[in-house]
């Protein structure tokens, strides 16, 4: 399917950026031009070949110089990175727009990643223009075009509603979404006869309008447990993906306000095992309350490990199962470098629960139950359930598993205790805990 002919390409970093592009591209679309952006007008088809198609039949070349959005075209293979480099071959007019002053620079290069010095020779020794996404947003808008469209693309005929300002622009939005939501809603009543429509189109009018009320109050309230949660947890860099619940997004931050700081600023660990609670309220699926602060267990490592993509797709951060060696790491303490036998202590029965005391099952792993934590406020991490880590033992598809668990003897649940298990068994007496890293 051919692309039509556009005016300006937008192009932008998902991260940081897409608000700044669609608020683009509906105001400049208000005031004539027409606009490629991939948020809505990939359908069908390639993507790299409507991206190529795209921007050759756009004279004006459009980026988006968000917060970090030059950062990871040092790697050939960005995306942001091959549409600047294509626009470049073909000689588009670039028009770099920097949003709310926002841009933080083009990044040195550093550990073999090279960024494209005619990049940042050609782009950076461009005007950019600074778009206020504020009260002034139309203001900003209208003189970038006055000063960078207009003799290149000419004038254009203005729309009947021309939005002002942001707040007015992202009411557009927001209307133009719960549209386009209505109407995917609508066609599942497509096939019905014209009668049956004429008899229900009051009872479908009281019901829309009531739908679009819920809707509205359902979306506002998860928009702003999103913003909350971001502001609280942006020490992570968290990024909520759209269309969570309100019980994922309580389990998120459940999750994250149990990290404990392992390494300062770059390694955070889970206080407690990972729960059957926050297992169930991640994926929003019932299960039993009184099981709720019970470790996960019975689950496989590529169970765990899909597990956690799906949560780092969520909330955009690296959520992974730990190292062998980080494991170990945090068990000891960290910079505290404790030297006990046990994780927190040189008597098992202080920190955990084995096969002398245990009775034979998992307890609760919630800082609840008497047993004391490491230096670094870790629970359980001797005994209770073993934990799987993300490094092979040995081959045969084996990987580690630390800690101990509920039938070991005091001897296999110290600090250094590690065993081999296959990665597809699961077994009731393994579960896991989570880290964040960040770069």
């Amino acid at each position: 399917m051919a692309t039509q002919q556009y005016d300006i390409f937008i192009s932008y970093r998902r991260t940081g950026g897409a608000q700044y592009a669609r608020i683009l591209q509906l105001m400049l679309t208000q005031r004539g031009y027409k606009v490629f952006l991939d948020y809505d007008e990939l359908t069908d088809g390639v993507f790299g070949d409507h991206i190529k198609d795209a921007i050759h039949k756009a004279p004006v070349f459009m980026l988006v110089l968000s917060a970090g959005s030059m950062a990871r075209c040092v790697n050939e293979s960005d995306w942001v990175r091959q549409e600047i480099m294509l626009a470049l071959e073909q000689g588009k007019h670039i028009v770099p727009v920097n949003p709310d002053n926002s841009f933080d620079g083009f990044p040195e290069d550093t550990d073999g990643h090279v960024f494209p010095a005619v990049i940042k020779e050609k782009v950076g020794s461009l005007q950019y223009s600074e778009i206020g996404f504020g009260q002034t947003l139309g203001i900003t808008i209208d003189l970038m075009i006055k000063n960078r469209l207009v003799p290149t693309l000419g004038i254009r005929n203005v729309s009947d509603h021309v939005d002002a300002d942001f707040d007015a622009a992202k009411e557009s939005l927001r209307k133009m979404d719960a549209h386009h939501k209505r109407m995917r809603r609508l066609g599942i009543v497509g096939v019905v006869g014209v009668i049956l429509i004429v008899l229900a189109t009051c009872l479908l009018f009281w019901r829309h309008q009531l739908i679009r009320e819920q809707d509205e109050k359902e979306l506002a309230a998860l928009e702003a447990m999103r913003m909350e949660l971001q502001e609280k947890y942006k020490t992570f860099g968290l990024q909520l993906s759209s269309g969570l619940s309100m019980s994922q997004m309580n389990t998120i931050d459940t999750l994250l306000l149990n990290m404990v700081p392992v390494r300062p600023d770059t390694l955070w660990m889970s206080q407690f095992e990972f729960s059957v609670g926050q297992w169930f309220g991640i994926k929003g699926e019932p299960y039993d309350d009184a099981q709720k602060n019970m470790p996960m267990n019975n689950v496989s490592f590529g169970e765990v490990l899909l597990f956690l993509s799906d949560v780092g797709d969520m909330t955009n951060l690296n959520i992974t199962l730990p190292s062998a060696d980080e494991w170990e790491y945090a068990a000891r303490g960290g910079s505290f470098h404790e030297t006990t036998t046990y994780v927190g202590s040189n008597t098992p029965d202080a920190v955990a629960w084995y096969k002398d005391n245990a009775n034979g099952h998992a307890h609760p792993s919630d800082g609840q139950q008497g047993k004391e934590p490491n230096t670094l406020d870790l629970y359980d991490m001797s005994g209770n359930v073993s934990e799987w880590c993300n490094t092979p033992y040995g081959e045969n598809g084996l990987y580690t598993v630390c800690g101990g668990n509920y039938l070991s003897s005091a001897s296999e649940v110290t600090t250094v205790s590690r065993k081999g298990m296959d990665a597809n068994s699961k077994e009731p007496t393994v579960g896991f805990r989570i880290v964040i890293k960040k770069q």
